[in-house]
């Protein structure tokens, strides 16, 4: 255990210098993410209600955490892949794993800020008390690690970082316009309503609502959905990562 976490440490730090220069440009982009989705949205309505102010609010940092996850870390594992740099770090006597996990830590890190303003910009702006529970933090960093382990799996699954990217772009459309998390899942195609019932994003948009607002949500059914997706994201990466040469 102590090797464990000195390994952890170590690759923290290489991890926290190696993107000293990316670090802060996805800071800016996250601060921006917040910002265009809690009041530029606002703009698409004639007028905001309560409702659509705590949908918007809340939505804003479940976009912004998977967006992290699901375009970020597979673009920056591609790109990583691609230089060779992975071959370098596989070769180093520390587990594969506890570089996976200083690697999603610097990713949560990352996300905290825009996930902190787009709540406050969106309370502030649409004059409406946060009702903030205990669940708010474990609901958000399950959020985060979920997103990053499908991103980390989906990165380690397809060789090539061109398809990579573009399916990553692919993904961020469906999500900011196909996904009922700036708008409920009621005003979707009935079809592709019950097509989010077997995927995570709606219920990550619930831990949002329902640990951030006074919505009425199924707390217990998202924790669990979203918490099944994140040990098969957690199994896959581990599977993937153990494997590649």
């Amino acid at each position: 255990m102590t090797r464990l976490l000195r390994d952890y440490g170590l690759m923290l730090k290489w991890q926290a210098l190696s993107s000293k220069t990316i670090l802060p440009i996805s800071l800016v982009v996250q601060l921006m993410v917040a910002f265009g989705f809690v009041i530029g949205l606002g703009f698409l309505y004639p007028s905001i209600t309560p409702g659509i102010a705590k949908f918007l609010t809340t939505g804003a940092p479940t976009i912004s955490l998977l967006m992290v996850g699901l375009v970020v870390v597979p673009q920056l594992v591609s790109i990583s892949k691609t230089e060779g740099t992975f071959d370098y770090i596989w070769s180093l006597p520390v587990s594969r794993m506890v570089y996976v996990a200083a690697d999603a830590t610097i990713y949560v890190l990352i996300s905290i800020p825009g996930v902190v303003l787009s709540l406050i910009l969106g309370a502030a702006y649409y004059h409406f008390g946060l009702h903030i529970s205990l669940l708010a933090i474990p609901a958000m960093l399950l959020i985060a690690m979920t997103g990053i382990f499908l991103g980390y799996s989906l990165a380690h699954s397809i060789s090539r970082a061109q398809i990579t990217q573009l399916i990553t772009q692919v993904l961020v459309f469906f999500i900011m316009i196909f996904s009922p998390v700036m708008f409920p899942a009621s005003q979707l195609p009935h079809w592709l309503s019950a097509v989010h019932k077997y995927l995570p994003i709606v219920y990550m948009a619930d831990l949002s609502r329902g640990t951030l607002t006074d919505l009425n949500v199924n707390l217990g059914q998202a924790f669990a959905v979203v918490g099944a997706w994140c040990v098969a994201g957690l199994v896959l990466t581990c599977i993937l990562v153990r494997k590649r040469r």
